[in-house]
């Protein structure tokens, strides 16, 4: 049997309908993530209520041979590895929880998008003399202990640009350096490099002409 469809137009009362009730789904949608996002940031915010600072390395930190930076946190066994992530603000939304094998997660039903983690502390990042932006936190920590100064992870190469134009607008006179990853691996395998892509992205975004190619640190994450 053949199939043939005969068309059906909508007439403009129709139309105007279907639009309304999408535009009112999408705004439960969105009114709903926005509860849930305020429930975690609460959530996580009472959980570092129990965390410690780190005195001893974790094993996620001696595996990195990074040193424990002033944010990071770890549980009373020292074993799981707590990165907090915060707005430009300094409102946290979210926790990034990083094991002793070295996998990663955030919390659920968390904001993740604009956040960052600021290696050395929020007010350290304000007196920085400039911004320097990583994707993964031990990327950051590397950079930061190599420049002595205040970094910050932005965890993914996805969130550089939201990040960087975050900082842009609360730091306008600070200059910005994005130490963007570069995803050889992926390019030669997939034909694609999200890292180096992405951090042109970033520094377009917030005026740069090009960005920092640090591909040595990518063994670090």
């Amino acid at each position: 049997m053949k199939w043939k469809s005969k068309g059906y137009t909508l007439d403009p009362q129709e139309k105007a309908k279907l639009q309304a009730e999408a535009a009112t789904k999408l705004a439960e949608r969105a009114a709903e993530q926005e509860r849930l996002h305020e429930a975690t940031a609460q959530r996580v915010s009472r959980q570092m209520e129990i965390l410690v600072l780190i005195d001893k390395p974790t094993p996620y930190l001696q595996d990195k041979g990074i040193q424990a930076h002033i944010g990071a946190l770890t549980d009373k066994e020292g074993q799981t590895t707590y990165i907090p992530a915060f707005d430009v603000d300094g409102k946290q939304w979210t926790m990034q929880y990083i094991q002793e094998d070295g996998t990663k997660r955030f919390a659920k039903d968390s904001r993740k998008e604009g956040c960052f983690h600021p290696v050395g502390g929020m007010d350290a990042i304000a007196v920085a003399p400039v911004l320097v932006i990583a994707e993964g936190y031990a990327t950051a920590a590397t950079l930061s202990e190599a420049l002595g100064q205040a970094t910050v992870a932005a965890f993914d190469s996805g969130n550089l640009p939201t990040v960087a134009r975050a900082l842009h607008e609360k730091f306008p006179d600070k200059p910005i350096i994005i130490a963007g990853d570069d995803d050889r691996r992926l390019e030669a395998t997939q034909g694609i490099n999200p890292g180096r892509t992405k951090a042109k992205e970033a520094a377009k975004a917030v005026g740069q002409s090009d960005f920092s190619n640090l591909r040595t640190w990518r063994a670090r994450e």
